[in-house]
């Protein structure tokens, strides 16, 4: 059950002062293709057909995997692939269990977004060991064969520069601005991202004053989240969240409160999912997002997975190309 290569996404690179060293990234259309600094070249190609891929993401409430695995399984179906999914709600046990059930049913590949890279290890050892290609999204484990993602700082420096630059045009540095984080400390990679957020908007706006951080994996808990922040801090007015998902919620609990005068609060997120993008259009207080190409990265990462199985060449570490998404650009990024 083989199937040949359909197609391989297309790699750039990314110099950035942030990063250590060139590294492959997923370009917009009008980027320039580079070499990648390091491609494993295999053998040639396998003729069998029809690949059996597992993949296991933190959760599909969340829009950026919800639209990532959508994705991917769309690209599982163009080429003739079976694509067999997993969310583990952000619970290591659950995801170990998952990705035993891929090895069991004799999946060619396997897909994972790592809960905890460290746990995972004994699991992704053994499916090297049944010659299972892995391929990890956002964080690695030992043994992989390729990897797509970021830096993790970096995404949400991203963010926070684009949202300290609009906070400077509102309110100016010098009048105390307070704000909040959305944050995802359970995975202790986008711990990262959340101190990436705080450093950027400080670095254009150092009257932000950040008063209020609660954990929030998706729009709910976002809610109930700013919910809280508003009550104890009825003067806040930016939330800023490790994801869209949240965020989402933050905008939710302001509209709520009959905070909605984009001259005067801002929510921010990352991702660039529909919603935000929609929200951002039309000129609400969603005001900021970043761009991860959900859709374009579920893409890859079933090709990357066909082609570690079918011994063709792949880069073997891929950046996303993150992009801030304001009012100015956003029509670069909504599709019709």
């Amino acid at each position: 059950m083989k199937k040949k290569l359909v197609s391989l996404f297309l790699a750039a690179t990314m110099t950035c002062s942030m990063i250590a060293g060139a590294t492959t990234v997923f370009a917009e259309d009008n980027a320039e293709d580079t070499t990648a600094e390091e491609t494993v070249e295999l053998a040639e190609p396998s003729t069998d057909e029809g690949y059996t891929i597992g993949i296991s993401v933190l959760n599909l409430t969340g829009q950026f995997f919800i639209q990532l695995v959508d994705a991917a399984q769309n690209e599982a179906d163009a080429t003739g692939c079976t694509l067999m999914t997993n969310s583990c709600d952000s619970d290591s046990a659950k995801q170990i269990t998952a990705l035993e059930n891929f090895i069991s049913a004799g999946c060619d590949a396997i897909i994972v977004c790592a809960v905890d890279s460290e746990a995972a290890k004994p699991v992704i050892a053994k499916a090297k060991e049944e010659g299972i290609a892995v391929v990890c999204l956002t964080s690695t484990v030992d043994g992989y064969d390729a990897y797509i993602g970021c830096e993790e700082y970096v995404l949400g420096y991203t963010q926070g520069c684009a949202v300290g630059q609009r906070i400077a045009e509102m309110y100016g540095t010098e009048e105390e601005v307070q704000a909040a984080t959305l944050n995802y400390d359970l995975m202790e990679s986008v711990i990262a991202r959340k101190e990436g957020i705080i450093a950027g908007v400080q670095e254009y706006a150092p009257n932000v004053k950040f008063v209020a951080d609660a954990t929030a994996a998706d729009q709910e808990e976002g809610m109930s989240n700013t919910e809280n922040f508003l009550q104890a801090n009825p003067d806040l007015k930016v939330v800023c969240g490790v994801s869209d998902g949240a965020a989402l919620g933050a905008y939710q609990a302001f509209k709520a409160a009959g905070m909605t005068d984009s001259e005067q609060y801002l929510i921010a997120g990352i991702d660039a999912t529909d919603e935000a993008l929609k929200l951002i259009d039309e000129g609400t207080i969603y005001q900021v997002s970043v761009s991860q190409n959900p859709t374009a990265t579920g893409k890859a990462l079933v090709d990357t997975a066909i082609a570690v199985v079918n011994k063709a060449s792949y880069p073997k570490d891929s950046l996303f190309d993150l992009q801030a998404v304001t009012s100015a650009n956003v029509k670069d990024y909504i599709t019709e």
